[in-house]
């Protein structure tokens, strides 16, 4: 069996469980150019979509589902006729 204290001296050795508090200096600048610069950039608002632009989306999904269905029909007619043919050469 082995110990804790065997485990923590394993291939690595004794590493820190924690990563230390220390700052590069690149990002030290980046952020000391940043706060010199001003506030951070405001973010953007969302903008509302327009009712035409709702329009045009209802539009699509409607025409989306349209072609969908129609897909669906033209799929049960084929199964329909396959079935039928597949009775007639049965005998049934």
């Amino acid at each position: 069996m082995t110990t804790g204290a065997e485990d923590e001296s394993e291939i690595l050795g004794s590493l820190p469980r924690r990563r230390p508090n220390i700052e590069s200096p690149r990002r030290a600048d980046a952020r000391a150019a940043a706060q010199k610069a001003g506030a951070e950039p405001a973010a953007e608002s969302p903008r509302e979509p327009s009712r035409s632009e709702l329009a045009e989306v209802e539009q699509l999904a409607q025409t989306g589902a349209k072609l969908a269905a129609g897909a669906a029909v033209a799929g049960l007619k084929l199964a329909g006729r396959a079935v039928g043919g597949l009775g007639r050469i049965v005998g049934r």
